[in-house]
């Protein structure tokens, strides 16, 4: 499947009296892939679900494919969001289920019923399942219970459950934030290198910055829901970005633990 583009032209989102992004205008084409960065509560979170068809905007007009996605019908809705997968920063897989299991949980959605009741008896898709957890390098893992794995490895099999589904856009909202530097490196490598090779629409939140920007094409910055940064990766200015952290936590985390200006977690 082709990888979405999408456009948003004057996006707002609210939650009662709380205003989460403010007419945010942006193009994203087909395939390109996106840093997100922003101070906490800025308003990553509200757009990567925006894009993902689970809320709706406020006002303004959100387009994927160039089609107004608030126009679309329920069947329509759930198309566009079985083929798009967030990576959240909780791996929220069920512990007591196996590698497996918690792999194809994400695509239950879309089989036939009695595919899903023949998953519940017996493992099915296994040579499937097998070369998505292969690409990861825990192929060896597929049957062993989930809450006998370290973090990394859980992440790891969140990523197997996002692209068991061969999504066409995949969201990583914060994905390594919970893990040790060395494998929050490694986590970042291999959702950036699975998102290339399948040639996807990727939206990377991170505050690790420097694992990402070599092998993104943009990066977006949000701040108190207002988009503030919008530059080729390749061009990025570090004033532009100590602009957008200036006198937030994260400022203040970076100058306690002497970061450069694009690490910032």
């Amino acid at each position: 499947m082709k990888a979405p583009s999408f456009q948003l032209k004057n996006v707002g989102r609210t939650f009662g009296a709380r205003v989460a992004l403010r007419q945010v205008s942006i193009e994203i084409p087909a395939g390109q892939i996106v840093a997100l960065v922003g101070p906490s509560g800025a308003g990553k979170s509200t757009l990567i679900r925006l894009l993902a068809g689970v809320l709706k905007p406020t006002t303004g007009h959100l387009l994927a494919d160039g089609k107004e996605m608030t126009s679309w019908s329920w069947r329509e809705m759930q198309k566009h969001r079985g083929s798009c997968r967030i990576i959240e920063q909780s791996h929220l897989l069920v512990s007591q289920l196996s590698v497996h299991q918690n792999t194809i949980s994400g695509h239950l959605a879309l089989w036939p019923w009695y595919k899903v009741m023949a998953a519940a008896l017996w493992p099915i898709e296994k040579e499937r399942v097998r070369a998505v957890l292969d690409s990861l390098g825990i192929a060896e893992h597929q049957f062993r219970s989930v809450s006998e794995l370290s973090g990394g490895q859980m992440q790891r099999v969140a990523i197997a459950r996002a692209l068991f589904s061969d999504p066409r856009a995949i969201f990583a909202d914060e994905p390594t934030a919970s893990l040790d530097p060395n494998t929050a490196k490694a986590v970042t490598e291999i959702i950036l290198a699975q998102a290339k090779a399948r040639g996807v629409t990727l939206m990377f939140c991170t505050n690790l910055l420097s694992a990402v920007l070599p092998q993104c094409d943009r990066v977006i910055g949000l701040r108190d829901g207002e988009l503030v940064l919008d530059s080729p990766a390749s061009l990025l200015s570090p004033l532009a970005l100590k602009r957008l952290y200036e006198n937030s936590d994260e400022r203040q985390l970076m100058a306690t633990h002497g970061t450069n200006g694009t690490d910032l977690e």
